[in-house]
């Protein structure tokens, strides 16, 4: 496995670097400084390395999102560009096309999502993987919640002039956008992780961005979604898709300890 091998390597690294002369006279002359530090790159516990990195991701999307916002809505040329992309939409919609994309978004539709969520999380607590349910769940759960207050945050109303189908709620993140990232893209690692041929991730990391894409462009050509809707989705996406690994390649590194442990 191509994660626990890299997560043993980083371990190796932050022991040989821990055992140098520099870092063994910085704990001498202070130790309790040193051991704040050394409990957040810890391995061992999730209070360490995992929540470090996951308080950097969530620190920085957040930092990203917010200001990509901000940028949005006060600035006149994004609300141009937004407005030129959905009209160009409108104006270049074939109905076959049309409905062809609608079929796509629909992959993204609370319906299908949660179906697809609830199966794979029994068969993952069937087959007791219970660390893997909870990253699906972790994906699903808070990239729904985010898209919620964004939406309700921000209030910004969809190009209903051009729009396919109407949709009631608010526009600002795009739903869709978001789950493809962190729910679908989830499922993509979880096919990969295991894989050590470096064609099989290209592979499946090409298929993976091609349905982001995909999405988002059926977004837009359905004319349901502003450009910046979608961008703002792919960034809370990818920030809920990292949590979701971590947890799990945390996890599971914790389990192969344990058992490793216990068969010596």
């Amino acid at each position: 496995m191509i994660s626990h091998i890299a997560i043993k390597s980083l371990a190796c690294l932050m022991q040989k670097i821990a055992n140098t002369t520099v870092v063994l006279h910085f704990k001498e002359k202070h130790p309790d400084t040193f051991l704040f530090i050394a409990n957040r790159l810890s391995l061992n516990k999730f209070s360490g390395l995992p929540l470090t990195i996951f308080s950097i991701a969530i620190v920085s999307n957040l930092f990203l999102l917010f200001d990509f916002t901000e940028e949005t809505i006060n600035s006149k040329e994004f609300i141009a560009i937004d407005s030129f992309i959905a009209e160009w939409f409108f104006n270049i919609r074939s109905e076959s096309l049309a409905r062809g994309f609608y079929f796509i978004s629909k992959l993204c539709d609370i319906p299908a999502v949660s179906f697809i969520g609830t199966s794979l999380c029994i068969y993952f607590l069937i087959i007791k993987k219970f660390h893997f349910a909870v990253g699906i769940l972790t994906s699903l759960l808070g990239s729904g919640l985010s898209v919620y207050l964004g939406k309700n945050i921000f209030e910004i109303d969809r190009p209903h002039q051009y729009a396919y189908y109407q949709e009631i709620y608010f526009s600002f993140p795009s739903g869709h956008a978001t789950i493809s990232v962190a729910f679908y893209g989830l499922l993509f690692y979880l096919f990969i992780r295991n894989s050590s041929s470096f064609r099989t991730w290209s592979v499946l990391l090409i298929l993976a961005s091609a349905f982001w894409i995909l999405i988002g462009i059926s977004r837009l050509y359905l004319c349901v979604h502003y450009f910046s809707d979608v961008i703002a989705g792919y960034i809370l996406g990818f920030l809920w898709l990292l949590l979701s690994i971590s947890i799990i390649e945390w996890k599971d590194y914790k389990l192969q300890n344990t058992h490793s442990d216990v068969s010596n």
